[in-house]
């Protein structure tokens, strides 16, 4: 191991504990789980928070972290310190803080002429209450941006010249190549309707775990289409490839049978139709076991 990768391992760990010290006192548990994955995604492939003018950018920071709700003054207030660490890490000077002007005093004379103002008609545009009572601008406009959606094919930031050998390093240099951040690659290949843990896909980033199962395999296809990588190019990748897939829909037969014979099955054997899965099933067990 590098250099480097010890010191990006250690100062991961700092944020994780960070994140336990500072975030979770103030956020949900949810927030805490959105919020430490998008740090430490930051910190793999030493990526700058998104910053505007110097200083934080909070709505790209929300919509990157999927908190955008959430993102209250007080968490900013919390968050704001792991930030700055992140960007001394990755050797960039730290984000201004964001300032108010002061309020000036007015003259004496200025006083004079607001007295005076009172009594002239308002050019202030008309104002309506809300459902809650609050009185609110007539035409008031969402602050801030409008969230950028997610293209399901970006364009290549620069040309691929280099092949990682391992998964963890060639998913990250694609990562990069497109600009995506964990947070964007995984809104951009999980399904609304699935329920694919996003834990399990920064665990890939930070190479703690591989592909096993058939539904990640089913990810793994749609992030090589999204970056237009030639099918297979992630699992050839992976190390252990002797070893089963599991997630195979088999019915009642008993573990022990079913890693018999899940090695032998092909990748797509649930989409198969029920008669062909069977027909699969007797031909293993006849030949094959």
């Amino acid at each position: 191991m590098t250099k480097h990768d010890l010191s990006s391992r250690h100062f991961q760990r700092k944020i994780s504990e960070f994140c336990e010290l500072r975030i979770a006192p103030v956020a949900s548990r949810r927030v805490l789980e959105n919020i430490r994955p998008f740090l430490i995604s930051l910190i793999i492939y030493r990526k700058r928070p998104p910053l505007r003018s110097g200083q934080f950018d909070w709505t790209a920071i929300g919509q990157a972290s999927g908190v955008e709700a959430e993102l209250t003054v007080e968490l900013k207030k919390q968050l704001r310190p792991g930030l700055d660490a992140i960007i001394r890490w990755l050797d960039g000077p730290p984000a201004v803080e964001e300032q108010r002007p002061p309020k000036r005093t007015a003259r004496p004379k200025k006083m004079a002429s607001a007295r005076n103002a009172t009594c002239a008609p308002s050019t202030r545009k008309p104002q309506r209450a809300t459902a809650d009572g609050i009185v609110a601008p007539y035409e008031s406009l969402p602050r801030g941006p409008t969230p950028k959606p997610i293209s399901p094919f970006p364009e290549p930031l620069f040309d691929a010249t280099e092949d990682p050998a391992n998964f963890q390093d060639a998913l990250v240099y694609h990562m990069r190549r497109f600009g995506d951040t964990y947070w964007q690659l995984y809104r951009a290949v999980i399904h609304l309707n699935e329920t694919f843990d996003n834990k399990t896909l920064l665990s890939w980033i930070k190479g703690e775990r591989v592909p096993r199962s058939i539904a990640s395999f089913n990810i793994l296809r749609r992030i090589e289409r999204r970056y237009r990588l030639s099918e297979g190019y992630f699992k050839e990748k992976l190390p252990h490839q002797a070893r089963s897939l599991y997630g195979h829909d088999l019915g009642d037969i008993s573990p022990a049978e079913r890693r018999r014979i899940s090695m032998h099955l092909p990748e797509d054997f649930n989409s198969l139709p029920f008669t062909k899965r069977e027909e699969i099933l007797d031909w293993v067990r006849r030949v094959i076991i």
